[in-house]
């Protein structure tokens, strides 16, 4: 039982690290923009600075599929171990680089390089780290085990903002947004030596002699292409309202109601808290109720209250609709995201879970969701309308109903006997 708690904690530090990282360039988009992309256009700079956040998400498929190998060829440990320790180097990188009236062009180029170094490594961690600990998690608690690991995301970004809001007071030097950054980096050697020191998955160590293919996404793209085409779905699901309700809500506050950053980072520290507590629940209720029935439920809610809700910021504008709309669009997205990789992690064998997980969520998320403050701010330069948010959210929302419609469970699940087993044992001990 300790050995499990150790591993739990082992796999929500790294993860909390790269919510921390990611969270906080999101939030620190509006400032870095003209210390590291320089234009007489204040649009065109804060796209090139969201740009720069949206490049990491492009690297990340390329990163689970490498971690994605790594973890399904060598054991989940040693991915996670190798990931946590150079996605450390691009943090400090940031937090000590110069700007681009220091050095010039070479600023917004290393700046650029280093998300995508941090894009690289981060791109199997969630998942790599969400089937860790998935794969120690008790009997019939899989959504409990995914949620508590996604939890500690959230409470990653809750450090990350906390440090940013601090760091962005008056009374901090003009450089203090470096700071949050040199603290993410001792937080990733923190989270190095934890993970170098736990034991490796009790179901890889289980399945090790099992025949594995040369490369596992091979053999994912013949026999489990839907799947893999599914998953790519809940990663897009999973990400769009999240970057939607704190980055892109972010810039609102800054361009239309002229709040400062800190303040800014102020609000998005009670919603990501509020992620923070409801995740645990949502994680057990989808233990008890079924975790399709949980996400098809939640995307389809996502759906019909995507329009009316920014409807209601739109003839009601002010820092109070702005918050209830992000607190709405947060609700849902943690009732969808709570049970997804528990429902992820029965679509691929044991030697596959990793590759076909940590590629598929990734692309999703690359494509659709770390680039949704991107994409509104984009098609919004070509055609003004509130309701961009509502129609992408919503695109995002039958993505999520189709992937988990339409996915196909591939044996029992890890960690506990199949829903098919479980139900037959509940049958016979009610007769």
């Amino acid at each position: 039982m300790k050995k499990n708690y150790k591993a739990i904690f082992a796999a929500m530090t790294g993860n909390a690290l790269e919510y921390y990282d990611v969270m906080l360039y999101g939030f620190f988009a509006t400032m870095l923009a003209p210390l590291f992309f320089p234009s007489d256009n204040e649009a065109v700079s804060y796209i090139s600075s969201l740009g720069t956040f949206a490049a990491g998400f492009v690297m990340r498929p390329v990163g689970g599929l490498i971690f994605g190998h790594l973890g399904d060829k060598f054991g989940r440990r040693f991915a996670l171990v190798l990931s946590i320790f150079l996605v450390t180097l691009p943090t400090l990188t940031i937090g000590l680089l110069p700007t681009y009236a220091e050095i010039g062009i070479a600023a917004p180029i290393i700046l650029v390089s280093c998300r995508l170094l941090q894009g690289l490594c981060v791109g199997g961690e969630y998942s790599g780290a969400s089937i860790f600990v998935i794969e120690y998690s008790k009997k019939g608690k899989e959504c409990f085990a995914g949620s508590i690991l996604t939890a500690s995301g959230s409470f990653g970004g809750v450090i990350g903002t906390f440090c940013g809001f601090i760091c962005t007071l008056a009374f901090m030097p003009i450089w203090g947004w470096r700071i949050p950054f040199i603290i993410g980096a001792f937080m990733g050697l923190m989270g190095y030596y934890i993970r170098a020191k736990v034991n490796e998955s009790p179901e890889f160590e289980k399945a090790k002699n099992e025949k594995i293919e040369k490369v596992p996404l091979w053999g994912i793209l013949e026999k489990r292409k839907k799947n893999l085409l599914c998953t790519l779905a809940i990663g897009a699901s999973s990400l769009t309202p999240l970057y939607l309700a704190t980055v892109y809500m972010g810039f609102l506050m800054s361009s239309k109601l002229h709040l400062t950053t800190s303040e800014i980072m102020l609000t998005n520290v009670a919603l990501t808290s509020f992620n923070v507590c409801f995740f645990p629940f949502l994680g057990r209720l989808a233990d008890k109720i079924g975790k399709e029935n949980q996400m098809k439920k939640t995307a389809i809610f996502t759906i019909l209250l995507a329009y009316p809700l920014f409807f209601f910021l739109e003839n009601n504008f002010s820092l109070l609709s702005i918050i209830i709309v992000q607190f709405s669009i947060l609700g849902l997205n943690v009732a969808f995201v709570a049970p997804s990789m528990a429902l992820l992690t029965t679509y691929f064998p044991v030697h596959e879970r990793y590759s076909g997980i940590g590629f598929g969520y990734a692309l999703g998320g690359a494509l659709l969701g770390g680039t949704t403050p991107l994409i509104i701010t984009t098609l919004n330069s070509w055609h003004e309308s509130p309701y961009i948010p509502a129609y992408y959210l919503m695109f995002s929302a039958i993505l999520g109903v189709l992937g988990v419609a339409l996915g196909k469970k591939q044996g029992a699940e890890p960690g506990l006997q199949s829903e098919a087993k479980m139900d037959e044992l509940k049958y016979a001990k009610a007769s």
